[in-house]
This record gives C-alpha cells, structure tokens and sequence, in this order.
C-alpha cells in the first residue's frame, strides 16, 4: 500500500457489522471529537477456537478409551466449560473497541464495567508493524511510546492498521 492508499483509507469500519459496536460517546471529554472508531481483528479468536476444539476432541478420545459412565458427566462438563469460555472470548472481543479522538488513543473494555486504558501519544513515538500474513488478512500491530519514554503501550490484531495509524498519527501531538 502507497501513501495514497492509507490516506484514502476509511476511519471507520465500512459495512453494517453482525455485532454492533459500544456507544462511546459518553466516555469523550466534553470538547473531544472521535476519529477513528474499531475493534481488534477477528482473527484473536482463532486461537481460543482452536483450543476449545482440541480440549473437546482430548476429552472425546478420553471417554472413548475410558468407557462411558461417571466419565461421560465430566466429559459433558468440559465442552460445557470449553464453549461457555470461547463464548466469553467472543463476546469480550465483541465488548472492546480501539478509539481515537482528536486528544487521545483509548481502548474500550464495555462489559459489565467498562474499563478504559487511555494512552497519550505523540507523533515521532507512533510506529507501524505489518508482517506479509498480516497484509493478506488485514491485521498488524501498532506501538505507541509514552511521552517520557519508558513504557511501549501495544495494539495487537488491529484490524485495518493502516487507517488505524493515520488516524493515531493526524491526532498526534
């Protein structure tokens, strides 16, 4: 992608999207205008997937060599266990948002508390980190320096990063 490109790029998430974003509004200061508004790439689900599947398969296997019987309710017990937490994965990805307004960067944790990590950033402390699989899916990795220098707060899986730069970038002190 040129310069061009990631300065065409939408600050916002195109489409109507299956689960809706949280309001942030209300979490803005009074004279705070929102500039770039997503969650992180799908793509940080693939792993808790992954492992809940391969603990329903284990627990199969074990039952099966075991017999069935008292190790069929425990069976039942850790693929209830093993979804209720993919779910709970899920959802919370589903509950966080990256926002960036014209005074700060923030991500949003909107579960039953809502949680706000904000981060000061300035312009020469952004940076942008992409790898080739990253291109194909549309995901990479953001790292901003706090203003004295000693902390690297991390985006991972940011999904579209490049508008989600520019955006950090332009807002920049």
């Amino acid at each position: 992608m040129t310069d061009q490109d990631t300065a065409s790029a939408p600050l916002r998430p195109a489409g109507p999207s299956l689960v809706p974003l949280p309001d942030v509004t209300r979490y803005l200061l009074p004279k705070e205008q929102l500039s770039y508004l997503d969650r992180r790439h799908p793509i940080v689900l693939l792993g808790p997937a992954l492992a809940a599947a391969a603990v329903c398969v284990v627990a199969g296997l074990l039952v099966t060599a075991s017999g069935a019987g008292a190790m069929l309710d425990l069976y039942v017990w850790i693929v209830v266990g093993a979804i209720g937490w993919l779910l709970f994965r899920a959802l919370r990805w589903s509950r966080t948002v990256l926002v960036v307004s014209n005074r700060r960067v923030f991500e949003l944790q909107a579960m039953l508390i809502a949680r706000a990590a904000i981060r000061p950033v300035f312009r020469q402390s952004v940076v942008f980190r992409q790898d080739p699989i990253g291109q194909r899916l549309n995901y990479g990795t953001i790292l901003t320096e706090t203003p004295n220098g000693d902390r690297v707060n991390t985006f991972r899986w940011i999904h579209n990063p490049r508008a989600f730069y520019q955006a950090v970038t332009d807002k920049a002190v």
